[in-house]
């Protein structure tokens, strides 16, 4: 009996843990996903970075794309994103060190090709034939080689997300995670305090009078912040009663949709910019548009560390 109750403690010491739990204010680190450990899974990562590159030089090599093509992002873009996420797939050793600039590069990765794959939604628009050129009201021709570069950018990124997302990060505190829902609140309240003021009669920002709308279209356009907003508060802290799968789910799609916009807007009002273009748009002076693009960005930032706090935390509940 004493041999059987010592071997029985044995076995339970060595079962590992089947979920992350909080010990001390602190989240314990998984190993890597299946995905991601197998070479298999290794090279579906690099053959799909090794699209990228190719899809991404086709593009500069062929000159009769349509005129109106939309530029979401810098030439080398595409390469340099390809060369990073590359390099955070592949498992070149099992030093501390190395992982840690791995997890790095696959963050950066993964950042990077949410930026290449903007502007995917308007290549399909475009297709549909639902936008057009505003001026003459004709169909825009879809770009068919930054498409092509759009897909497989997107395909790397839901696979560095697979595989980033289903490992913890190191020893992260609950309490240091919690600021992150904090600041993604703050950071969702430029567009519809602006908005909401200029429903209001005030005029800030505003180069011409009913730039910002009629009626009760300014409102209309904060709903989605102030649910942005909202869901923010809502991630700060996981308790049993909060739905965790639909906060999930709100927190990944917000941050999806605005990561889809904000860099291809930040990009194209830097190239403005830095053309010595400093005029205002639709009424609206150039720094409303510096507040509005750099707070979707870092939003979006803030929404995803967020949400990935959130599902860390809430997953011992």
């Amino acid at each position: 009996m004493i041999l059987n109750s010592i071997e029985e403690q044995q076995q339970d010491r060595r079962k590992p843990e089947s979920s992350p739990r909080a010990k001390n204010g602190q989240i314990m680190e998984l190993p890597d996903n299946r995905l991601a450990g197998t070479k298999a899974g290794q090279w579906i990562g690099m053959a799909l970075c090794t699209a990228v590159l190719a899809a991404g030089a086709l593009e500069q090599l062929i000159s009769n794309r349509p005129a109106k093509a939309g530029t979401f992002a810098p030439d080398w873009l595409p390469f340099a994103a390809a060369v990073i996420a590359a390099a955070g797939i592949m498992r070149w050793n099992g030093h501390p060190q190395w992982l840690h600039v791995q997890r790095t590069l696959r963050w950066s990765g993964l950042f990077l090709m949410i930026w290449v794959a903007n502007g995917l939604l308007f290549d399909f628009l475009a297709m549909a034939g639902l936008i057009g050129d505003p001026a003459t009201g004709l169909r825009i021709g879809v770009d068919w080689p930054a498409m092509a570069t759009r897909s497989f950018a997107l395909a790397v990124a839901v696979f560095l997300a697979s595989i980033t997302l289903a490992r913890p990060v190191t020893m992260a505190s609950t309490r240091s995670a919690a600021w992150y829902g904090y600041a993604a609140f703050v950071l969702a309240l430029p567009y519809p305090v602006l908005r909401i003021w200029w429903a209001l009669g005030g005029t800030p920002g505003l180069i011409s009078p009913g730039a910002a709308g009629h009626g009760l279209a300014p409102i209309l356009l904060t709903i989605p912040w102030l649910l942005a907003a909202a869901l923010s508060l809502l991630l700060v802290s996981p308790q049993r009663w909060k739905p965790r799968r639909l906060l999930l789910a709100a927190g990944w799609s917000a941050t999806a949709i605005v990561a889809s916009i904000a860099p291809a807007a930040c990009w194209s009002l830097i190239t403005r910019l830095a053309s010595g273009d400093q005029t205002g748009q639709k009424g609206m002076t150039i720094w409303v548009f510096c507040l509005f693009y750099g707070s979707w960005l870092l939003w979006a930032i803030a929404a995803g560390a967020a949400t990935r706090s959130y599902q860390l935390r809430s997953a011992s509940l």
